[in-house]
């Protein structure tokens, strides 16, 4: 499985060739969508004000106030990054659903299913320690468990798709094709724990004026904590529970040939997390760092099954059917 495989080269390179061209372009979109977003996000919290101003008694512009300068700073980079990845997913050779292995042919629909299922499974395994064994309790839902459950699997399908698109069918395959298998599984699931740690909302106190006020150098103040935020109340099982969640999917991908695979599990662990956290109160508990609260990376329980599933697929003999299909 380590290996290098023709399948997962980029730039149409065979297994003995390398590049690092690829790590260069997602570089320099992840670089260009932080700098412009640190750009615009004074300019576009200066807008807002003014139509605050404006028109006091519009809806939109009330519902727009109540977010603070880092909110403005996240989507505009996300506008960066989602005009920014389709070019370098096409000059990667990678603007195509067969080279990412993504398709409706009955067997990759069917991976898609069971990986989806083994999703769920995992999770709802894990809740079910915590209502057991932690303060978990059921008030009832806000809404109908229709609701609940559609716009959980709407989440899960969303989340599956879009994150799985970019850290492995792109970001793992630009470090596998410049260094080989292993360290793109190793540097992409740590750059997974690092994007998906949470950031402390004190860091945010630091931005000079506070966060609802903008300077012309705020959005670079908000870049730079963003980026050290990682540092502030750093949890090391947090990190390592985070990055063998990417392994796991890394190894999915690899295995399967297919990005349905770890779409499928990715999928159904948020629609679970996204339906459980509706559905059920959450309080604190001395032993929430054991079995977690309601996401599936903060908890020794859950560390401890990512690692044993992580093993089992790396040694396990996997079918060849998606394989052979490609």
């Amino acid at each position: 499985m380590f290996r290098k495989d023709g399948d997962m080269m980029l730039f149409g390179l065979s297994p003995s060739e390398r590049s690092f061209r690829g790590i260069w372009l997602f570089l320099a979109i992840y670089v260009g969508s932080t700098i412009f977003a640190a750009v615009l996000t004074p300019p576009v919290y200066w807008m807002v004000e003014f139509g605050i101003e404006t028109f006091p008694d519009n809806r939109f512009a009330a519902w727009l106030s109540k977010y603070e300068t880092d909110v403005y700073f996240d989507r505009l980079r996300w506008i960066g990054i989602i005009i920014g990845i389709p070019w370098v997913m096409s000059k990667c050779g990678l603007f195509s659903l067969k080279r990412l292995g993504i398709g409706a042919s009955r067997e990759r629909i069917s991976t898609f299913l069971r990986c989806f299922g083994g999703g769920a499974a995992i999770a709802i395994f894990i809740f079910s320690l915590q209502v057991a064994f932690t303060k978990v309790s059921y008030d009832g839902p806000e809404s109908s468990f229709a609701h609940i459950l559609v716009g959980a699997l709407l989440s899960g399908l969303i989340i599956g798709f879009l994150e799985e698109l970019i850290f492995r069918g792109l970001i793992m395959r630009c470090f596998y094709t410049a260094m080989g298998a292993i360290p793109a599984v190793i540097l992409s699931s740590a750059f997974f724990a690092y994007k998906h740690f949470k950031v402390p909302n004190s860091i945010w106190d630091n931005i000079p004026g506070g966060r609802f006020s903008a300077e012309w150098n705020t959005g670079f103040y908000i870049a730079y904590y963003d980026t050290i935020g990682i540092s502030v109340d750093f949890n090391l099982m947090v990190f390592l529970s985070l990055f063998m969640f990417g392994a796991v999917l890394c190894v999915l991908y690899l295995k399967t040939k297919t990005l349905m695979a770890p779409m499928g599990l990715h999928a159904g662990i948020v629609a679970s997390i996204v339906s459980y956290r509706k559905i059920f109160t959450i309080s604190d508990d001395p032993n929430r760092e054991i079995f977690g609260n309601a996401g599936m990376t903060n908890g020794y329980v859950a560390l401890a099954i990512l690692t044993i599933i992580f093993a089992v697929l790396v040694f396990k003999k996997w079918g060849t059917k998606e394989s052979a299909e490609r």
